[in-house]
Formats: structure tokens, sequence, C-alpha cells
């Protein structure tokens, strides 16, 4: 596999208690996913993807980070405890900081792209550490390098509007229900997909809406 064309791909999922309402199918929802990111990596050996997790409520918590998408785990129960409000802010920052320190260096020399995909069911009441400016500010400016993108998938929420607030690209925004989480999850790894087609034909990945 060519480094050059890595993916860097990190779920970012809400874990509050506010979830509780269709946990099991957002636990098996996140472990499809797992598995049809095994699968398009098989269909895109010349496209390495590496995958992350970030599960967040009062605070982030990294379940795994940078792994070969062949070695994806399958999650328990043990893997995915709700608790708390939603610290969407501080799991973002985070998450940014921590990319930018495992893959920073490769990205500078255009070797791979980022691709951070944000799942919420309600808005910001929690963050400590990050506020709304600062992180609209470091979208901007990473999604400016061509080698990061960013995703927000909003369920039983206004998507569009928690999005804009961090400067998001509305076509990069999709509304859910948490009915339908694993539908969901589902989609968004086809989003992977098509950008990972894009990437190869020398494109940026233009999201959800393509």
């Amino acid at each position: 596999m060519n480094k050059q064309n890595a993916t860097h791909y990190h779920i970012v999922l809400d874990k509050s208690g506010s979830m509780q309402s269709h946990y099991k199918e957002t636990l098996e929802g996140l472990n499809e996913k797992l598995h049809s990111i095994k699968a398009i990596q098989e269909r895109n050996l010349d496209q390495p993807i590496y995958v992350s997790l970030t599960l967040f409520s009062d605070s982030p918590e990294l379940v795994f980070e940078n792994l070969p998408a062949a070695e994806l785990p399958v999650l328990s129960e043990k893997d995915y405890v709700l608790d708390g409000m939603t610290g969407l802010l501080d799991a973002i920052g985070t998450v940014i900081n921590r990319m930018k320190y495992a893959v920073g260096r490769d990205l500078k020399e255009k070797n791979g792209t980022v691709m951070i995909v944000i799942f919420t069911d309600g808005g910001e009441n929690a963050s400590r550490m990050f506020k709304y400016q600062e992180i609209s500010s470091s979208i901007k400016e990473l999604e400016a390098s061509g080698n990061w993108n960013f995703a927000f998938i909003g369920a039983d929420i206004d998507a569009w509007g928690a999005a804009s607030r961090l400067n998001m690209q509305q076509s990069r925004v999709y509304s859910s229900q948490k009915a339908n989480i694993k539908e969901t999850m589902n989609f968004a790894a086809e989003a992977l997909e098509n950008s990972i087609h894009q990437k190869r034909s020398g494109k940026n990945w233009e999201g959800f809406g393509e």
C-alpha cells in the first residue's frame, strides 16, 4: 500500500446518556460500520485506511487510534458505556489535536488525508476546554489545507444549525434520526468509499450529496 494515498478516518461518537433510547441499535450500527470499512479496504487496496474511534460525553475517550482497517475489532457493551452530558467541542478539539500529533508530519508532506466524522444526538452542554470560535476557526483552517475533511451527522437535532456554528460545509452535514442509526452508519461508510474514489481521481471529497 502507498502511504501517500492513506486515509486517516476518525469516528467521533456521542456516548452521552441521551443515547440510551437506541443504545443497542447504535452499538450494532457501529460494528456494522467498522465491518463495512474493512470491506471498503479490501476493494481499495491501493488506498490504505487507518481508523480511530473517540467516544464522548462529559469528556472524550480514545478507544483506538490509527488501526489498519483490516485489524478493526468488534466492540462489546464494555466498550460503549453511556454516561454524562454532551461535551461536543472538547471532543472535536481533542481529536483535532490528536490527529495533528499522530499524522501531522505526513500531512505536511502531502502523504494522506484526514476525515473526521462526528455523530451526536444533542447540542453542546458540557465542554470546558474549547470554545465555538476556537473549533470553528480550526475547522476552517484545516479544510483549507486540502487534506482535512470534516463531516457532521446529527440525530434528532437541527444538524445544519449545530454544524454551522462549527463552520462546517453544509454539503458535509447529514440529518438523521436515532431510530435509523444503522442506516446512517452505513450511509457514512458509503461516503468514505466515495471520498476514496474522488481522491484517486485527484479530487477532494465533495460531501454527502455527491
